[in-house]
């Protein structure tokens, strides 16, 4: 009976001491779960801060999501703030986004946002969809919709441009509207290389096939001068995604058009002619790259490069090449046209950066462009061009040890 004894309370010793271990690795499970939630929180952002990633496109959220949910689903992606548009919940810039509803274009269903392309089975909506192509007025992009300097004005911006095609000066306008027919005639675009659907489209037909809207980006030249422009136009990683990007491509090349009779300084040696520029696939996937179709509600004049152009905003000017004639996909970098011209002075990625020069004069300020070309002010320039935050990510990793970044 006493050995029977020793054995219960042994037993019953033994089992407090596994309750309290047991007890002890909750609370710390516990600690460490709510210190990962909180640490998620606090990188995620508030509630009002979710959306959705773009590998969930293929399966629309039910309608009665709520923010919690979305947090839970999709914790790693920011936005505008979340609210019922329409039979979807989506943030409140969804019509404009990729991912924020959880497929393509956000693909909003309340017809009162500008764009909408409403794929949810369940909305009364299903099936309707705005406007594609050249569209004026082309609603605004609340993402992108103000700048703190202004607009500068039309006057300017299309009579005060860098084309070399038409001349080494600024000046080149006159000349440039001499080819008003040649751009406003057919435009075959060649897309090639690396891509499940490779094709020769004409620019009108290949604008055709998106939503277009209107973005306020700045824009800095490396000549050490800066405008601020509405575009018009779509997100370059929509035709991306249209023409099927393989796995296997890491560059996008661009090419303008080449024409002696249009572009007599083509004849001349010197230059690389044709103009050409590079992207990797992750920077023409970002959310600032720009395919430009218009600017200030209207077709592009022809010395803004019609009838399409890249517009990149966290990188100096020349990467925002004019008027494109292919595009290609590529597993090797592109060399640009200025980096075959100067490689001392230019080179692949041409990152706005203030605090390194270019060899022949300084970055660390520059003009600002609102009403005259001599400048309203001097302004200091920022870094990636006031677009840090979109774009920083791209430069981080070990592959860009080494990479001249900022020519």
């Amino acid at each position: 009976a006493a050995a029977k004894r020793r054995n219960f309370t042994d037993l019953r010793v033994w089992g407090a001491s596994a309750l309290i271990v047991s007890t002890v690795v909750l609370v710390v499970l516990t600690l460490y779960a709510s210190d990962v939630m909180t640490r998620q929180d606090k990188e995620r952002g508030s509630v009002t801060d979710a959306c959705m990633r773009p590998e969930d496109f293929s399966v629309p959220p039910p309608t009665t999501v709520t923010g919690e949910e979305v947090l839970a689903k999709w914790p790693d992606c920011k936005a505008f703030p979340l609210e019922h548009v329409g039979d979807s919940w989506c943030d409140s810039a969804s019509a404009f986004n990729n991912a924020d509803c959880g497929w393509d274009g956000g693909d909003c269903c309340s017809m009162d946002r500008g764009l909408y392309d409403c794929k949810d089975p369940s909305s009364s909506n299903f099936g309707s969809f705005s406007e594609r192509g050249a569209v004026f007025p082309s609603p605004r992009n609340p993402r992108y919709a103000t700048d703190d300097r202004g607009i500068s004005d039309e006057q300017i911006v299309t009579t005060y441009n860098n084309y070399y095609e038409f001349g080494l000066s600024k000046a080149i306008a006159a000349k440039a509207n001499e080819a008003k027919d040649f751009f406003e005639g057919p435009w075959p675009v060649e897309i090639s290389g690396l891509v499940d659907r490779p094709q020769t489209i004409d620019a009108r037909d290949l604008i055709g096939l998106f939503q277009t809207e209107e973005r306020i980006y700045r824009h800095r030249c490396v000549e050490a001068w800066s405008i601020v422009v509405p575009w018009v136009g779509f997100p370059l990683s929509h035709l991306l995604d249209y023409f099927g990007v393989k796995p296997e491509a890491k560059y996008v090349k661009f090419t303008t058009f080449e024409d002696h009779d249009i572009s007599p300084i083509q004849k001349q040696e010197g230059f690389p002619w044709p103009y050409v520029e590079g992207l990797t696939v992750e920077e023409a996937r970002n959310e600032l790259a720009f395919v430009g179709t218009g600017a200030y509600q209207e077709t592009m004049t022809p010395q803004m490069g019609p009838p399409i152009r890249l517009v990149l905003p966290w990188k100096y000017g020349f990467k925002s090449i004019k008027s494109i004639v292919k595009i290609e996909f590529t597993t090797e970098r592109p060399v640009n046209f200025w980096w075959e011209t100067q490689a001392s002075e230019y080179g692949f990625w041409a990152n706005v950066n203030p605090e390194v020069d270019h060899p022949r004069w300084s970055q660390a300020k520059e003009r600002w462009i609102k009403t005259t070309s001599r400048g309203d002010e001097t302004l200091p320039t920022m870094l990636f061009n006031g677009y840090e935050e979109e774009v920083a990510y791209l430069y981080e990793g070990p592959e860009m040890v080494g990479e001249d970044l900022w020519m």
